[in-house]
């Protein structure tokens, strides 16, 4: 799934999207370089019908981006790996966006703040208004070793994110995320998903 691929392969991607009732809403983590990388990369996400883009761009290019998220009105959401890569902390984030189009915002790896040693719901409450879409895990322990496990059998605090979310109004997408077990994640996810509708029904 590189932004790089021939029209035709992309078109027979599409093809099988439509046939088993999928939306593609985002592409990510991914990244260009010069602004004509850029541009394919946009180009690319409005040719499969994207929402969003999810990067982790460098900050100098920023004003390039903000500019082609105008022109293709398709959102870059910056997204957060643990520390120390650079926007691992959502005030990193923020200062990155000040000044840049509104289409850029936050994709919260709120898995990532816990590696991290930071409260997920209070990362939640200082992006309120910049999240466009979150990748959601839960993990076992805090700390950088921790490893994904069910929705709400971690230290992820899953259900305070997800009230945090509601009050805030939030329209996004969820990517679940379960891979400690990667190479055999489909009942992981489906349990995060049995936890994920138990817990929205009760908001």
């Amino acid at each position: 799934m590189d932004f790089h691929m021939p029209v035709e392969k992309r078109k027979q991607i599409l093809a099988k999207l439509k046939e088993k009732g999928v939306k593609m809403q985002a592409l990510g983590v991914v990244a260009a370089g010069d602004e004509k990388d850029w541009r394919q990369l946009f180009e690319f996400a409005k040719g499969m019908g994207l929402d969003r883009i999810t990067s982790e761009p460098e900050e100098k290019m920023l004003p390039v981006i903000s500019k082609l998220a105008d022109e293709f009105k398709i959102n870059v959401a910056i997204h957060n790996h643990a520390t120390p890569s650079h926007y691992w902390n959502p005030e990193i984030v923020l200062n990155a966006i000040k000044g840049q189009s509104k289409r850029i915002g936050a994709c919260a790896d709120i898995g990532h703040w816990v590696r991290s040693g930071l409260d997920p719901v209070e990362c939640i409450k200082k992006l309120e208004g910049h999240i466009f879409g979150l990748h959601v895990r839960d993990l076992h322990e805090k700390g950088p070793e921790g490893h994904d496990v069910h929705w709400g059998k971690g230290s992820s605090n899953v259900e305070g994110v997800l009230k945090e979310l509601k009050r805030q109004g939030f329209k996004g997408g969820f990517s679940a995320e379960c891979e400690f077990n990667l190479d055999n994640s489909v009942h992981d996810v489906a349990e995060s998903v049995k936890y994920f509708r138990e817990v929205v029904k009760k908001l």
